[in-house]
């Protein structure tokens, strides 16, 4: 009777231990997993079509929204508006693509058609068409993305800030 309560407390224990043990380990798995899946299942979307190079006048910066598709068990979303950004065209048809956040509190910034700049309302923040701070609280320049032209249209890696 001893021997058989010894060895079912023994099982019991062990089994809970086990169970513990792979709570732990299967997030862990998930982890190294998931980036795998993410290129074959998923789909990986570095750059972000915003549309093409004529869309954009040369010298007027022009507020997008970043939109993709996104997968997950078994629906594919498409049009997911992810964020927006000023994508500047310059003569030489190269890009800028700022964020429309000011690098100081986050507030949205604008362009100022009068001024030919973009300005952030909340604290009087001023930048030139590059990006640089030109007066305020803003300790450095707009954030921008790594952009590239392809087959004429314009390509944003959303999850690269340069």
């Amino acid at each position: 009777m001893e021997n058989n309560r010894r060895r079912f407390l023994k099982i019991a224990s062990h089994s809970l231990g086990g169970i513990l043990a792979a709570g732990i380990a299967a997030p862990l798995a998930g982890l190294g997993i998931h980036p795998l899946l993410k290129e074959t299942v998923y789909g990986t979307e570095d750059f972000i079509n915003l549309g093409k190079l004529e869309d954009f006048p040369v010298g007027v910066p022009k507020k997008i929204n970043v939109t993709s598709s996104k997968m997950d068990a078994w629906n594919v979303f498409e049009g997911l508006v992810m964020g927006s950004v000023w994508v500047l065209r310059k003569e030489d048809n190269s890009i800028n693509v700022f964020s429309v956040n000011c690098p100081h509190l986050g507030c949205g910034i604008n362009w100022g058609e009068e001024e030919k700049q973009f300005l952030c309302p909340c604290h009087g923040g001023v930048f030139d068409m590059s990006g640089k701070v030109i007066s305020g609280p803003p300790p450095r320049g707009l954030y921008s993305y790594d952009t590239k032209i392809q087959n004429n249209s314009v390509l944003v890696n959303y999850n690269k800030l340069i």
